[in-house]
């Protein structure tokens, strides 16, 4: 089980008000939940959109023949490495938001980092180099010809009526090439080169209702998903407008479905701690079962009294994180303004999206 907390790359305070909450992310057992402290200091826990989406929807038939054509060992090592791809295009196109600036110059070096930590195999480093660049700079392209102005980059929300919670790549503000019409959306990023599954229109069309709860008054108008394109003399991408996608009305069945799964679930880990000892006391000694909202409290209850022994009261744990605050911008690509500091936009990218669900980010069939 692992858990973090999930705070926002970059936050437009101009334009919109900070969450009064934290949100943290816990994986466990092959689910995905965000949670958030109550008023009483307990976590609430919400089952994130990816887990809803691939506990209640059929596998795509393209996807089930791809895995059954590969076996199962090739699959799954293909399946990972995409994944792992899409994790780290991820990074790199909000590198880009965040700086206005990008060095295809440091790439190698980018990609050998990001292969050791992530300990994956040197056979894919001439390929992503390759790749990551010509990606890179197809997205530039779709910035420039949306005038694309970042709401928030990787931003965090939970919708507590419905009960769920996801991570949002790029809601913002756009702009039309061809009607000159301004527009907020939310914008999805995929790795894939095929298409785009129902799935993520669906997943876009939970993100949408998940931000309208939390901000009213700033309405999304259109959803996208984007993924580039392999081209080869000029930048081209893949813009797809899920806005009006038929399969956006199974949304509440959706829902419905994922509340009914998730009450079946039995969220309990068992732990065993402590001394065995043969000769005295009994084996089940060594045995205790917590819910995730017991071990969670335990852990935040343990790390305050930690962090108050050595710098005082811990009352600053339930402060609003401070996102990453860029001045308003009035140029799409450049801008030129105090830039932050790579590594750490990278890191946070990388840490704030562990190996990502299938769907998020597509094999090529």
């Amino acid at each position: 089980m692992t858990a973090e907390e999930i705070r926002a790359l970059y936050f437009n305070r101009d334009a919109l008000r900070e969450p009064s909450y934290r949100v943290y992310q816990l994986n466990t057992e092959g689910y995905r939940y965000y949670y958030r402290f109550n008023d009483k200091g307990m976590p609430e826990f919400y089952p994130s959109v990816t887990t809803i989406l691939s506990r209640t929807m059929p596998m795509a038939p393209s996807l089930l023949e791809w895995m059954l054509a590969n076996g199962k060992e090739n699959a799954t090592e293909k399946r990972d490495l995409a994944a792992a791809y899409g994790t780290f295009m991820h990074s790199e196109f909000e590198v880009l938001l965040m700086n206005r600036k990008y060095d295809f110059d440091d790439v190698p070096n980018v990609v050998s980092a990001y292969i050791q930590r992530e300990n994956l195999p040197e056979k894919v480093f001439n390929e992503w180099v390759v790749k990551i660049r010509k990606d890179v700079l197809a997205f530039a392209q779709f910035v420039r010809d949306w005038n694309v102005k970042p709401l928030a980059i990787e931003i965090a929300l939970v919708h507590p009526q419905s009960h769920y919670a996801g991570c949002i790549d790029l809601p913002c503000e756009m702009t039309d090439p061809k009607t000159a019409k301004k527009f907020t959306a939310i914008v999805d990023f995929k790795s894939g080169r095929k298409g785009f599954f129902e799935e993520h229109e669906l997943q876009l069309g939970l993100y949408k209702q998940m931000w309208e709860n939390e901000y009213p008054d700033t309405k999304i108008e259109r959803l996208f998903n984007f993924s580039p394109k392999d081209w080869r003399k000029e930048p081209t991408y893949n813009l797809k407008d899920q806005t009006m996608a038929e399969s956006l009305k199974k949304i509440p069945h959706i829902i419905n479905l994922a509340l009914i799964a998730d009450s079946q679930r039995e969220n309990a880990m068992t732990i065993v701690r402590g001394v065995l000892d043969l000769d005295k006391g009994k084996i089940s000694d060594n045995i205790v079962t917590m819910t995730l909202a017991e071990l969670v409290k335990q852990k935040t209850d343990a790390k305050a009294a930690t962090k108050q022994v050595s710098t005082g009261p811990a009352t600053a744990d339930f402060i609003p994180p401070k996102p990453v605050h860029i001045e308003s911008q009035n140029d799409p690509l450049p801008f030129e303004r105090p830039e932050p500091k790579v590594e750490d936009v990278r890191k946070k990218v990388t840490d704030n999206k562990p190996q990502t669900d299938l769907m998020n980010e597509e094999i090529e069939f």
